[in-house]
């Protein structure tokens, strides 16, 4: 979550968002997200921590909703969402490595390949927790109304489930390495 300065700041400070540019940055994001979609699909596969396997299925169910979310405000605001952008590509590529690391994970099994499914979520989770921040900083800055009126919703829906994934998932995955050297 964006810091209290910054966002008094935003409230503030207006700023021209570029529509076009914004729907390249929304396709980006909704490309994160699917790729969140897949990465949680493979590590339920693989983690074996009962607690982290139910958090990961509430946190997939989450994912799932987000991609929604996302999808209704890129048509809400005149986009498509089958548009592909160059960051959405790239975005993609970067959601089929890790999740390439997690199902083919040359020679490690057990707590290690559970390690490596929870650092590749921790990964693509703290690029995710930064596109939620930045749409409400967009939301919180933009003068185009809306702009404001259609993300200012879904960042408020979506930013806490946020930091809950990243902080949650960061504090499990120092857990199990900690249980892992200490046995």
């Amino acid at each position: 979550m964006a810091d209290i300065v910054e966002k008094v700041e935003d409230y503030v400070t207006s700023s021209k968002i570029s529509t076009r540019l914004l729907m390249d940055k929304l396709s980006e994001f909704l490309a994160v997200e699917r790729g969140g979609i897949k990465l949680y699909q493979a590590a339920l596969q693989i983690v074996q921590d009962r607690e982290v396997s139910q958090k990961f299925r509430e946190f997939f169910e989450q994912t799932k909703k987000h991609e929604a979310i996302l999808t209704r405000v890129i048509r809400e605001l005149g986009g498509d969402p089958d548009h592909v952008s160059p960051g959405a590509a790239m975005a993609e590529k970067k959601a089929k490595s890790l999740l390439e690391t997690m199902t083919n994970s040359d020679g490690l099994n057990g707590r290690a390949a559970e390690l490596n499914a929870i650092e590749n979520i921790v990964i693509a989770e703290t690029k995710d927790h930064a596109d939620w921040e930045m749409i409400g900083k967009i939301a919180r800055r933009s003068d185009n109304e809306k702009i404001r009126n259609v993300l200012k919703p879904a960042a408020r829906e979506v930013e806490p489930e946020e930091d809950e994934h990243l902080n949650w998932t960061k504090e499990q995955m120092a857990r199990l390495e900690f249980e892992m050297l200490s046995q």
